[in-house]
């Protein structure tokens, strides 16, 4: 799901310090204040996403920002993974089907506490 098939809205743009968002090209611009909160999904287990999600939401937050940690998706050259714990797809629909932003935060270096700051550790051997 993409956010605007859950009633997001799809088209963002900056007018001085307010995010501009509009559902559709065809509807009206309105002002949002992003207030966000991290949630990095490789740190807890998938069924328990939604629950820290909706938790996330309930505190009065409109946004998950969330790292890509490349050792989880990498963890060995060339052997990629994107199930379980690392499955960023689904906690991507399930932020979307919660009807929140989200802002993803792409490596290389993440630093956030977390080994080599998501650097994989084969790094160090080339």
């Amino acid at each position: 799901l993409l956010p605007h098939e859950v009633g997001l809205p799809r088209y963002f743009s900056r007018r001085g310090d307010a995010f501009v968002v509009k559902p559709s090209a065809a509807d009206d611009e309105m002002e949002t204040l992003l207030l966000s909160g991290a949630m990095h999904y490789f740190r807890s287990l998938p069924e328990q996403w939604r629950d820290r999600i909706r938790k996330l939401k309930a505190a009065g937050l409109n946004t998950l920002e969330t790292y890509v940690a490349w050792n989880v998706h990498e963890p060995r050259r060339g052997q990629f993974r994107f199930e379980g714990a690392a499955d960023l797809e689904k906690f991507i629909e399930i932020v979307a089907e919660e009807g929140l932003f989200m802002v993803v935060r792409p490596g290389p270096y993440i630093c956030a506490e977390w080994e080599l700051g998501g650097l994989p550790y084969w790094l160090l051997k080339d």
